[in-house]
């Protein structure tokens, strides 16, 4: 199943680690990057930090 955005429902690409914006604004704890081909959204896959 192709990634669909969550904010307009258009396809997903995934951006190579590579070509991730230099300087930000890439959170800590980035693990995938993904573009929205119709709108240019950019959906962040990050771990949570957890604090207790």
């Amino acid at each position: 199943m192709d990634p669909i955005c969550p904010s307009c429902g258009g396809p997903l690409r995934q951006i190579p680690e590579d070509q991730w914006p230099e300087g930000g604004p890439v959170p800590e704890g980035t693990v995938e990057m993904y573009l929205c081909d119709r709108t240019n959204h950019r959906i962040i896959v990050a771990v949570p930090e957890i604090s207790g």
